[in-house]
């Protein structure tokens, strides 16, 4: 375990750009068998930092950010509603909690607004991080990437106290 401090704080609508490149470098870094390099390509097609700048101050969407010293923005959680958008960590900064902490801050915003429950649509090599944090599976499906491919993704649901 690493001991490079990390920093979590709210984004800003000028964060757009960092924000793009941690979604677009955790998604190509994936490693998982049912996700093909063009699936993944596919996936992380489209994304521009005008799409965050807009989910921030047109769609109300919360974002929440980990920066490390020397590395900058590394990982980045988004919720609007009960519903947590994007949940990503660049791959060098994986399995240092960064995720969880992110994940139990936007529970807990999720909670304080008055909701009982948080959903999530996850990639299938997320799942088992998502279950380790108690949410479970509500249901398997199709879901069509930003570049038109069809890949399996898993619908998850915890319960907030």
């Amino acid at each position: 375990m690493s001991s490079t401090l990390i920093r979590i704080r709210p984004a800003t609508p000028g964060d757009a750009p960092f924000i793009e490149r941690v979604h677009r470098d955790s998604i190509r870094g994936i490693r998982h068998p049912v996700y093909s390099r063009a699936d993944l390509e596919s996936w992380a097609s489209g994304l521009y930092p005008d799409r965050y700048r807009r989910a921030m101050d047109e769609w109300g969407e919360r974002i929440l950010l980990a920066e490390a010293d020397g590395a900058g923005v590394v990982a980045f959680c988004s919720w609007h509603g009960d519903e947590v958008i994007a949940l990503y960590v660049l791959p060098g900064f994986a399995g240092r909690g960064i995720a969880r902490r992110l994940l139990g801050l936007a529970e807990g915003e999720i909670a304080r607004t008055g909701h009982r429950a948080v959903g999530i649509g996850a990639s299938l090599s997320a799942l088992p991080f998502y279950e380790r944090c108690g949410y479970r599976v509500v249901r398997r499906r199709d879901w069509r990437t930003r570049g038109g491919l069809v890949v399996p993704v898993a619908d998850v649901t915890k319960l907030l106290h």
